[in-house]
């Protein structure tokens, strides 16, 4: 009956939908080529409805469970899934669980699409990141030239200084310092008072900025010095006659023949020699 009714509904080319638990008119409309299953998801847990359409797929009434959630007794829940044929059975349980999984998917697929969302905007705020750092190494490598120019200046009215200390030609000098500084002023560009003043700014902020990071390494530098300093050294070995001792920084190794008023004669053989034990060093400790 089912089957004659959706077929004559197809054949006369009508247009509607149709709402059915029914597992036969489900199956049909797999079969016909301009039939189309639809569903309402539920959520799969408290089996509330997530007003959701998904096509292609027939859904499942979710019947037993509905009933188990209203508090119907399993001894009824159980007499009837005897009465319904095992295949129909199987088959709802089948939606149901292809349900359960599409809804797993989706959790999957949105979580997903979330973490790659949270990475895109993670990468854009390391590339502002970078182009922050890079402007900054920029300005300091400005900085860096300009200063290392001002070295270059430096060393050659120094050079020029101290040749006219030696030879006293003060036309020669005025002309080298002359040259010089027809050589500095063709590299130089011709600026307004408002682009030498926003030059002057630019410069002094770069050098603000270097002199504040080089501030807080030279700090780390002395906290790092400070505690390295507070360490308490190792206990130096108590040196005995007959250990094996070399000088501090030295090669040399010889064996301790006496020990008095802090100093050791130490002998290597060839020679003795008298040295205050704190400038020794232990080798080999004597083998009892």
């Amino acid at each position: 009956m089912a089957e004659t009714f959706l077929e004559v509904f197809y054949e006369r080319g009508a247009f509607g939908i149709i709402t059915t638990h029914y597992s036969n008119l489900k199956l049909l409309a797999n079969e016909l080529p301009h039939m189309q299953n639809a569903n309402m998801l539920f959520n799969e847990k408290s089996l509330e409805p997530m007003y959701k359409l998904v096509t292609g797929q027939a859904g499942s009434s979710f019947t037993f469970e509905v009933a188990q959630k209203n508090g119907i007794p399993y001894s009824l829940i159980n007499k009837s899934k005897k009465k319904i044929e095992r295949g129909k059975v199987r088959f709802d349980a089948t939606i149901a669980k292809l349900q359960k999984e599409r809804s797993k998917l989706e959790k999957t697929e949105r979580s997903l699409k979330e973490n790659e969302k949270k990475k895109q905007s993670e990468a854009d705020k390391l590339e502002e990141v970078n182009a922050k750092v890079q402007k900054k190494l920029e300005s300091f490598q400005e900085l860096y030239d300009s200063n290392q120019r001002l070295i270059y200046l430096g060393q050659k009215v120094n050079d020029l200084s101290e040749k006219y200390f030696e030879n006293k030609k003060k036309r020669e000098l005025m002309a080298e310092l002359f040259r010089l500084v027809q050589i500095e002023n063709s590299k130089r560009k011709k600026l307004s008072a408002k682009q030498k003043r926003a030059e002057k700014a630019k410069e002094t902020k770069i050098k603000k900025e270097a002199e504040k990071k080089v501030e807080v390494i030279r700090q780390k530098k002395k906290e790092a010095k400070k505690i390295e300093q507070q360490k308490p050294e190792p206990p130096k070995p108590t040196l005995k006659i007959g250990d094996r001792v070399r000088m501090q920084d030295g090669k040399a190794v010889g064996s301790i023949d006496t020990i008095e008023k802090g100093k050791a004669i130490v002998n290597y053989g060839l020679f003795t020699t008298n040295v205050s034990l704190d400038l020794l060093e232990l080798v080999e400790a004597k083998k009892v």
